[in-house]
């Protein structure tokens, strides 16, 4: 969303003093994902760190298999402008689709794509977010790095 990018932008610009921060590029692009990621991919562009952090795709239980095939797509999609050795982060906090069929899905989409992905963590609620019920476990993040490559470039 825009306001998560502009946040993103005003916390870029308070750690511009760290040394890592400064060094990097970086961009914020809103828009749809799906066409944003296509469109970046067909012009060839290569990042070393994509992050995909998509709304809800499932409101029932009925449009699971819609969602994780949202996911396979963009997971697709992402290794399509990770650069060889990045890193991909790609979430859901789609309540109805659970932990295990996410992160299995991301994972065949990836192998599937000829870009096979080496598990860095699995994230979900944080403490302070304690979850009392299955259905309130919804966050979930997968950070990956692709297999292709050295790592990202420093």
């Amino acid at each position: 969303s825009v306001p998560a990018l502009e946040a993103a932008e005003r916390h870029l610009t308070l750690n511009r003093d760290d040394p890592g921060v400064a060094a990097a590029r970086h961009e914020t692009l809103p828009g749809d994902a799906f066409r944003l990621l296509e469109g970046l991919g067909e012009a060839g562009r290569r990042y070393d760190l994509v992050v995909v952090d998509p709304p809800s795709f499932a409101q029932s239980q009925a449009q699971v298999p819609g969602a994780l095939a949202a996911y396979a797509r963009l997971t697709t999609l992402g290794l399509a402008v990770l650069a060889p050795g990045g890193i991909l982060a790609i979430s859901s906090c789609s309540s109805r689709v659970t932990a295990e069929a996410f992160f299995a899905r991301v994972l065949s989409a990836a192998q599937e794509a000829g870009r096979p992905l080496e598990e860095i963590e699995r994230t979900g609620h944080p403490l302070d977010h304690p979850v009392g019920f299955p259905e309130g476990a919804y966050l979930k993040c997968l950070f990956a790095t692709d297999r292709q490559g050295p790592g990202p470039a420093a």
